[in-house]
């Protein structure tokens, strides 16, 4: 329930990897908000930081960029990417919380987030197989207007330090109590936010996730472990990540 994005998507990772064709979102039409890293286990939190490609500059990318720069197998050894064809937020993806201060942190998997994203593409990530206990991941890179992904990682930021747990909504009506743990951030691109959430009854395994902001985009990623632990997102694929967003601005003024 609390990363209902991440439910349909984690088989999708068995069959094979990216077939380099297709487009992996959608552009968001008058939609409002938005939807983490390093390697190993454990909590998850907020930190910005400057990466080791430039990202200030880049301005918020179009459909197109964004299909372009989402990882794709062979990026970083030993990962295989599939792209979400139908798109990773449909309509009816939401997620609302009882606490309005808790709203930013929810934007991560809403569809309808206060910061509208402008386009945005989707895919799924994975190492090793389904029955080897390794982690599924899923990246959303989002672009916004002006301001706007800065605006959304300073709030998300100050949402990860002050809510600890909220009561959770998604579309259907269900809701669950989630506990939320900031973690340190990342040290990739021009902002980073780090942190893991789960069920506070323990019914479903904790998710990590791993934000980072280039210029006008994120990438945000969510990884759910199939040990049941936290496990957050290899640096390597957030590092890749951002050069590729970082890289697709060239030929944009």
């Amino acid at each position: 329930m609390a990363v209902p994005v991440l439910a349909v998507t984690a088989v999708a990772c068995s069959d094979g990897g990216d077939d380099g064709g297709g487009t992996g979102g959608k552009k968001d039409e008058g939609q409002s908000g938005e939807s983490g890293s390093g390697s190993g286990s454990g909590g998850a939190g907020s930190s910005g930081g400057r990466g080791e490609a430039r990202g200030g500059d880049v301005p918020p990318l179009g459909q197109k960029e964004l299909d372009g720069a989402l990882l794709k197998s062979g990026d970083v050894k030993g990962y295989r990417a599939q792209r979400d064809k139908d798109g990773a937020l449909p309509a009816q993806n939401t997620m609302k919380a009882d606490d309005p201060r808790c709203s930013p942190i929810t934007d991560v998997v809403d569809s309808k987030p206060e910061h509208a994203r402008k386009a945005y593409a989707s895919g799924v990530l994975m190492k090793g197989s389904l029955s080897t206990g390794g982690a599924v991941q899923q990246v959303l890179l989002s672009s916004y207007g002006k301001g706007g992904a800065e605006q959304w990682l300073a709030q998300l930021k100050k949402a990860v330090r002050g809510c600890d747990s909220f009561t959770g909504q998604i579309n259907t009506g269900e809701r669950t109590r989630l506990h939320v743990e900031p973690g340190e951030g990342v040290g990739v691109g021009d902002d980073s936010v780090r942190f893991t959430m789960e069920d506070t009854r323990g019914k479903d395994s904790p998710t990590v996730f791993t934000i980072v902001r280039t210029g006008g985009n994120t990438a945000s990623f969510m990884s759910v472990s199939l040990s049941g632990e936290p496990q957050g997102v290899a640096l390597s694929l957030v590092k890749k990540q951002h050069e590729k967003l970082t890289a697709a601005a060239e030929g944009k003024s």
